[in-house]
């Protein structure tokens, strides 16, 4: 499978033994990480569990339970029934207060197992999904037993036909062949330059992308009588345009408007899955301009693993066989297309990619459905060694993610809390000022915000293992997502390798490259992330303004990140320095860090002030984002609380920076030689070279 190369390697936890400082720094790890979960479980306050009294909704009334099988005999077993008639906790309505006098707690139980949105969504879908999935095997696995490849093309484009149906309905697979009938006919314009070409096809991309979200995403209405329980009256802007006011009645839409049921207007998907189908339609379009345009594949991609060479490499034409005819006696005049709209539309509705990926480029899909990589592949055919080793490989993967499955259900009885600080609403409408926020302590706020990151990295990682064992099942690999634990990760330009690798290495070869890579970051990294906070937007360009204020601060970070990892590259493998500005007092401060002086501690120390700075700035910019509309509530709620926030903030830079110190012990290839003597040894080297200090 698939593996970080910098991954923590477990077999290294003897080399913190090595030196006392790393063994205080994995003291202040450990002991701060179990304090975080621990306070979840001690009773801090009167009336009971500190996260037992947090946010009711109406006043204090249960909500329906959304937790799975096994979280719900779990709250079961741990946590009684409450009475939630008393009113000695207060109550909140909607999250804010419902009278001056009374405090924003409520006693809700932690029976209440409200999971993040999309892996709710995703469980609750999870049986029926599992269904189709399961009837793809076997008809994949049916087809392989075949000696013509022709017969499992012709499944894969059954079953795209088939997924893109059920999830957009009748009229929204029209609209998606529509869509790619002028994607893919923009390559094959002989007048555009491939820059141009290119550039045409993000265009149609996003024009396309923000159509569905205008006209078909489902947007809030309000409609007098409307009782929450009953769900969210929601609608597109085409069911209005076709149904008019009668939406504005107290009934579902379906039964007021005709087009709205399902498999006319909309499946059995909402309509936001179309963005992967967005990203499928560049990765189809830009590899088919490329092959045609003969484009060069980049240097150095020997070096890669074989499922990054499959994506860049173009897909050659090889002559057609038959049952009886092998390749070297065919016809080389009659050759199989690569770029065709049978191999368009098996991978357009690839099954286990669908919904949530992990994304897979369309050279790496089609090459994989043609010849498999043997060593990832688990597919009925061939019956050899190296398959078997294969096949064990997959149903140990599989065991992983049910595993993952069963930690996922007892961390939500646990630590539930962290997704109802979603559901608080503390904006200007508000009739007080006040909200859950300020009453909570700014270390209560870091804990809830702590589990909230940590819950959505091992929910996320559980979809997206999901769609990739069965696709490995098939026999096609993909890039795994969540390639390590998210508290391994203190950089910006880390966290986005590893928290959704396959959309860094889409973005990587589709956006971040022809802009001009890191000979021109201050326009990519920006460009990038732009494209990714509008990716993540359900209805429409500038609906959800916090996704372009996460994605200008994480491309800040990133550029601030490359700036200081170049600069210090650069300064270590050639001697050389800028003769002013920042890049030169990061070079002096390494010099100073280098040195045998007794400033040397103090450089030692700003460094490792920095390595931890930079987690909490990660941290601070992604997890709020997840609150949307409470951002900036948050923020102030947090940071704005005099010596306590700053208390909180260089708790968490000391701890940050210990556990960076661990992570790179833990990821050397080798246990490094003291820092001073490592020091010593490179400044020497340094002054004796011709170029020292240039």
């Amino acid at each position: 499978m698939q593996r970080d190369k910098k991954r923590v390697r477990c077999d290294r936890w003897a080399r913190l033994r090595s030196s006392p400082l790393l063994m205080a720094s994995t003291a202040v790890t450990i002991i701060f990480h179990v304090a975080m979960y621990a306070c979840g479980l001690m009773s801090c306050r009167e009336g009971g569990h500190l996260w037992n009294t947090i946010s009711g909704y109406e006043g204090g009334k249960m909500m329906n339970m959304t937790g799975t099988w096994l979280a719900k005999p779990f709250a079961a077993l741990d946590h009684p029934w409450k009475d939630l008639s008393n009113r000695t906790c207060g109550g909140t309505e909607g999250g804010h207060r419902p009278a001056p006098e009374l405090d924003t707690w409520v006693c809700t139980p932690t029976m209440d197992v409200r999971a993040e949105d999309s892996y709710s969504t995703w469980k609750r879908t999870l049986p029926s999904m599992s269904a189709l999935m399961l009837l793809f095997l076997i008809c994949a696995w049916c087809s392989e037993l075949g000696s013509s490849k022709a017969g499992r093309l012709r499944m894969h484009v059954f079953f795209g036909v088939l997924v893109i149906f059920i999830s957009f309905g009748l009229l929204g697979t029209v609209i998606v062949a529509v869509m790619g009938l002028i994607i893919m006919a923009v390559p094959r314009v002989p007048a555009l330059s491939s820059n141009v070409a290119l550039a045409v096809i993000w265009v149609l991309t996003v024009v396309f992308m923000e159509l569905v979200s205008l006209f078909l995403g489902q947007h809030d209405h309000e409609v007098p009588g409307w009782n929450y329980n009953q769900g969210i009256k929601s609608w597109c802007l085409l069911e209005y345009i076709v149904c008019g006011d009668a939406l504005y009645k107290n009934q579902p839409n379906s039964q007021v408007c005709s087009i709205s049921k399902y498999f006319l207007i909309s499946g059995l998907a909402p309509w936001f899955v179309f963005r992967f189908v967005a990203l499928k339609f560049i990765s189809l379009a830009s590899d088919t301009l490329w092959s045609l345009r003969g484009k060069e594949i980049r240097d150095g991609l020997e070096s890669k693993s074989e499922l990054v060479q499959r994506t860049e490499r173009h897909l050659v034409q090889i002559p057609e066989t038959n049952d009886e005819e092998t390749a070297e006696g065919s016809d080389p005049s009659v050759t199989v297309d690569f770029y065709s709209w049978k191999y368009y539309l098996a991978y357009l509705g690839y099954p286990p990619l669908f919904f949530a990926g992990p994304i897979l480029s369309y050279n790496a899909f089609v090459s994989q459905l043609e010849k498999p990589i043997l060593s990832y592949s688990a597919g009925m055919a061939p019956d050899n060694e190296q398959a078997k080793r294969a096949r064990h490989g997959v149903i140990y993967y599989g065991i992983r993610v049910l595993i993952l499955m069963v930690v996922i259900e007892v961390f939500s009885v646990y630590w539930w809390y962290s997704q109802k600080l979603n559901m608080i609403t503390c904006t200007s409408k508000d009739p007080y000022p006040r909200c859950l926020f300020d009453d909570l302590s700014v270390w209560e706020l870091y804990i809830g915000m702590h589990v909230v990151l940590h819950f959505t990295w091992l929910s996320l990682m559980i979809i997206w293992r999901f769609g990739r064992l069965v696709a490995l099942a098939d026999g096609i690999d993909s890039f795994e997502n969540m390639l390590g634990c998210v508290s391994f990760n203190y950089t910006f330009t880390e966290f986005w390798r590893i928290w959704h690798a396959s959309m860094n290495e889409f973005m990587l070869r589709y956006l971040y490259l022809p802009l001009g890579g890191k000979n021109r970051a201050w326009l990519a990294v920006p460009v990038v992330f732009l494209f990714v906070g509008f990716w993540h937007e359900r209805t429409g360009f500038g609906t959800q303004p916090a996704w372009y204020a996460w994605a200008f601060l994480n491309a800040l970070g990133v550029i601030i990140n490359k700036f200081l990892e170049d600069t210090l590259a650069r300064y270590r493998k050639s001697g050389r320095c800028a003769a002013s500005g920042p890049a030169r007092w990061l070079v002096e401060l390494e010099k100073s860090r280098l040195s045998d002086q007794p400033r040397r501690w103090a450089a030692e120390a700003a460094f490792f002030l920095g390595r931890g700075l930079g987690p909490v700035a990660l941290i601070l910019v992604n997890v709020p984002a997840i609150y949307l509309s409470n951002s900036l509530q948050f923020y102030h709620s947090m940071l704005m609380r005099g010596w306590h926030s700053a208390a909180l903030l260089v708790t968490l830079v000391v701890t940050f920076g210990c556990n960076a110190q661990v992570v790179d012990a833990l990821r050397a290839e080798k246990p490094p030689p003291p820092p001073h003597a490592q020091s010593l040894q490179s400044m020497r080297s340094y002054d004796e070279s011709p170029s020292a200090g240039g």
